[in-house]
C-alpha cells in the first residue's frame, strides 16, 4: 500500500469540506483526510493523531480572523498549516505568511492541480525549514563548543584586510589583548602598538613575508598589556582570497602561551645544578644592585625635599611620589624574591622593631592609593599589644604590601579597608601577631577561595593548568609562602560582592622595656666616613646625615682603597660602607680596615642576598642595611652601634 498523507481539514462548511474532499481524490496527491468543524475539535484531534499538514480556515464557529492562525500557531508550530480563507485580501495573505503558514488559499480559485502543488510546497518547505533550523542549532552549539575551546586554548582567530590593514578580531582575540570585546574598531596599528618594543621589527617583517609569499607564517613574540603585565603570545598567518567580498586577506591565530612559557621557565629553575642556582643568584643580586641603588637616591632625595618648606600642593606630590617609591621598592623585593622563595631559601631575619610607628608608615604608604580609589583606610592597633617587637620587618612589609595592595585594587569606590592588629595566646614573651586585611569590596565564591589558598603550590608544583600568570595568585603565594616560613597561618573568608577578610598569624616575640633609651641624635661630635662610588647616593646620603644633626660630619670616599687610605690618614668614628665599588670593593676594603682597627661599619648595599650579609658579617662588619633604605633605618642603626661603643 502507498503511503498516504494524514492532512487535517478545519472547516466548519459541510459545502466546503465535500469541496476539497472532491479536490483531494481528484490530485495525484495521495491523502488520508480528517475533518474537524471548530478549533477546538482540530485542537483536540491534533494531539490524538498524528497530522502532517492542516488545512485551516480563518472563520469557525469559536474563532475568527487571523486570531484563528496565531492561536494555531500558538500550539502547533511544528505542524505545517495552509490558510482557507472567503475573502481575496493580499494584506491577509502576506500576514500569514508572516506569522508561520506555508501558503494561503482563496476558496473558489483553485482547483486539484492548484490544492495539490500549494500541499507538497508547503510540505518541503516546512522540512527545510525544519532541517535548515536543526543545522543553525547545530552550528550555534558548535560555535559554542568552539568558542569553549578557544578559551580553553587561549586561541583565537583573526582576519585583515591588506589593503587597509582593519582587522576583525573574535572575542578570545579581544581577551588576550586586554579589551573587551568590540570595545574598538581594530587596526594592524592597534596590534603593533602592543608588540613589545624589542619584539616590534620580527613582527612588522612577519606580516609583511606573510602578505607577500602565501605560505603559513608562524612567529612567537610578546605583548605589553595594560602598560605593565608581559604575554607571550604565537601568532600565525596566511593570505586568504575572500570570493565573497572579492577581497585578500590575511587570516589567522592568536594563542596566549604565557602560563606554558613561564611553567616551562619555573620548572627549569627548579630542576637546574647547585652551579646554575648560584649563577641565577647573582645574576639576580647584579640586576637588584642596579636597580637599588638609584632607588636608594631617590629615597634620601625625598626625605631632604620633605624637609625643605615645601607648599601644600608639592606636600601632596611629595607624598604621591613617596608612595609610588614604596610600591616600587616592595614590587622589586617580591621580584628579586621569587626564586629565592622557589628554591626554599627564604631566611628569617628577626630584629627589633615598634609596632605602633611600623604600622603606622604601612598605612601612609597606602594613604594616598585609597584616596585616589576614594576608599576609607583605616587602622586599629590592640592597645595591650607590646610597644616593641621581634620579628623580620622586611617579610611582615611584603605581606601586607601584597594583601592591602589587592585590597584597595578589588574595592569599588566609596568603600572601607580595615588593618586590624591583634594579639593571641600571649604567655610570657611569646605571642601571636594577627594582622587583618579586610574590606567590603566585590569578594570571592568559595571556590575562588580554595583556588587561592592552594596558590603558594604554585611556587612547588607547576602545570599547564595552573594559572600562575594572574597577578592575585601571584601576591597570594609569595604571602603564603613568606606566612609559611615564618611559621604562621593564613586564612582567608569572603563572600561576592561582600567583601574579603585575610588572617595572617605570626608567631613573634614580644621585647622588654629597658632602663636605657638610646638618644634620637648624637649628643657629641660624630664624625663618619662614607664610602659610595654612586655620585647621587654620595650626595643625598652626605645631605641626609648633616640635615639630621649639626654633630655630624661626613667624608667621602669613592671606592674602597681611597677609603683606607683615608681612614689610616684622619680615623672616623664610623664607616658608612657600600660593597660593589670599582678599584676595590667594600668586603676588601672592610678587611684591610679590620686588620687594625675595630671601627663601627655599617655596610650599605643594593645586592640583598643572604650571602652577601653573610660575608660583610665574615669580614667583621657590625651591621647591614640594604639598599633603598629609609632615612630613619640608617639613624637608627648608626645611633645603635654608637651606643654600644659609647658603653
Amino acid at each position: 500500500m502507498k503511503y498516504k498523507t494524514p492532512i487535517l481539514l478545519i472547516e466548519d462548511n459541510p459545502g466546503d469540506v465535500d469541496l476539497l474532499k472532491i479536490l483531494l481524490n481528484s490530485g495525484a496527491l495521495k491523502c488520508e483526510l480528517y475533518v474537524a468543524e471548530s478549533l477546538y475539535e482540530g485542537t483536540d484531534l491534533l494531539e490524538r493523531q498524528e497530522i502532517e499538514l492542516v488545512l485551516l480556515d480563518l472563520s469557525l464557529p469559536d474563532i475568527s480572523g487571523f486570531k484563528t492562525l496565531t492561536a494555531y500557531m500558538r500550539k502547533f508550530s511544528h505542524i505545517p498549516v495552509i490558510i482557507l480563507t472567503g475573502t481575496n485580501n493580499e494584506i491577509i495573505g502576506n500576514q500569514s505568511i508572516k506569522a508561520g503558514a506555508q501558503d494561503f488559499l482563496v476558496k473558489g480559485q483553485f482547483d486539484a492541480k492548484l490544492l495539490g502543488r500549494s500541499i507538497r510546497y508547503a510540505l518541503q518547505r516546512f522540512k527545510t525549514h525544519v532541517k535548515l533550523e536543526e543545522t543553525a542549532l547545530e552550528l550555534e552549539i558548535h560555535k559554542k563548543r568552539y568558542v569553549e575551546a578557544q578559551e580553553m586554548a587561549h586561541f583565537g582567530n583573526w582576519e585583515m584586510d591588506i589593503v587597509t590593514n582593519e582587522m576583525k578580531w573574535t572575542a578570545e582575540v579581544y581577551r588576550i589583548m586586554g579589551f573587551k570585546q568590540g570595545s574598538l574598531s581594530p587596526s594592524l596599528t592597534n596590534y603593533m602598538d602592543y608588540v613589545h618594543h624589542e619584539d616590534k621589527e620580527k613582527v612588522e617583517l612577519f606580516f609583511e613575508e606573510a602578505a607577500k609569499d602565501g605560505k603559513k607564517h608562524k612567529l612567537e613574540h610578546r605583548l605589553i598589556i595594560d602598560g605593565i603585565s608581559t604575554k607571550y603570545v604565537v601568532v600565525q598567518a596566511k593570505v586568504f582570497y575572500d570570493e565573497i567580498t572579492e577581497k585578500i586577506l590575511l587570516v589567522g591565530g592568536l594563542q596566549d602561551i604565557t602560563e606554558r612559557k613561564l611553567s616551562e621557565k619555573l620548572i627549569i629553575e627548579k630542576n637546574i645544578s647547585t652551579k646554575a642556582e648560584r649563577i641565577k643568584e647573582e645574576a639576580l643580586a647584579e640586576m637588584g644592585f642596579h636597580i637599588r641603588t638609584p632607588l636608594s637616591s631617590i629615597m634620601n632625595l625625598l626625605y631632604l625635599l620633605d624637609n625643605t618648606r615645601t607648599s601644600i600642593q608639592q606636600k601632596d606630590f611629595l607624598g604621591g611620589l613617596k608612595t609610588s617609591v614604596d610600591d616600587l621598592s616592595i614590587a622589586i623585593t617580591n621580584l628579586l624574591n621569587f626564586s629565592v622563595m622557589v628554591s626554599d631559601n627564604v631566611k628569617i631575619e628577626a630584629e627589633e622593631f615598634k609596632l605602633q610607628p611600623f604600622m603606622q608608615s604601612i598605612q601612609k604608604a597606602f594613604k594616598l592609593k585609597a584616596d585616589n580609589a576614594k576608599l576609607d583606610l583605616k587602622l586599629i592597633i590592640d592597645p595591650a599589644l607590646p610597644p616593641k617587637l621581634m620579628a623580620d620587618t622586611n617579610k611582615i612589609t611584603q605581606i601586607l604590601y601584597n594583601l592591602i595592595n589587592n585590597a584597595v585594587k578589588y574595592t569599588l569606590e566609596g568603600g572601607e579597608i580595615l588593618i586590624n592588629v591583634t594579639a593571641r595566646n600571649m604567655q610570657g614573651n611569646s605571642l601571636d601577631l594577627v594582622l587583618q586585611i579586610s574590606d567590603n569590596g566585590i569578594g570571592m565564591s568559595e571556590s575562588k577561595v580554595e583556588q587561592l589558598m592552594q596558590a603558594s603550590k604554585l611556587l612547588e608544583i607547576y602545570s599547564e593548568e595552573e594559572e600562575i600568570t594572574s597577578k592575585k595568585k601571584l601576591g597570594v603565594a609569595i604571602v603564603s609562602k613568606l606566612t609559611q616560613t615564618m611559621e604562621g597561618k593564613m586564612t582567608i573568608e569572603s563572600e561576592e560582592e561582600a567583601g574579603t577578610t585575610v588572617e595572617i598569624v605570626l608567631p613573634v616575640t614580644a621585647v622588654k622595656q629597658t632602663q636605657m633609651i638610646l638618644s634620637d641624635k648624637p649628643e657629641v661630635p660624630l664624625k663618619i666616613l662614607l664610602v659610595e662610588d654612586h655620585i647621587l647616593n654620595q650626595i643625598a646620603t652626605k645631605k641626609v646625615l648633616i640635615h639630621w644633626s649639626e654633630l655630624v660630619t661626613v667624608d667621602i670616599a669613592e671606592n674602597g682603597l681611597v677609603a683606607v687610605e683615608k681612614y689610616r690618614e684622619h680615623g672616623y668614628d664610623l664607616i658608612l660602607m657600600d660593597i660593589q665599588m670599582p678599584v676595590m670593593n667594600g668586603i676588601d676594603a672592610a678587611r684591610r680596615i679590620r686588620e687594625t682597627s675595630d671601627v663601627p661599619i655599617i655596610a650599605l648595599t643594593a645586592n640583598s642576598t643572604k650571602q652577601e650579609q653573610d660575608k660583610c658579617f665574615a669580614t667583621g662588619m657590625n651591621d647591614y642595611l640594604s639598599k633603598p633604605f629609609q632615612p630613619a633605618d640608617l639613624q637608627a642603626k648608626i645611633m645603635g652601634l654608637i651606643s654600644m661603643v659609647m658603653n
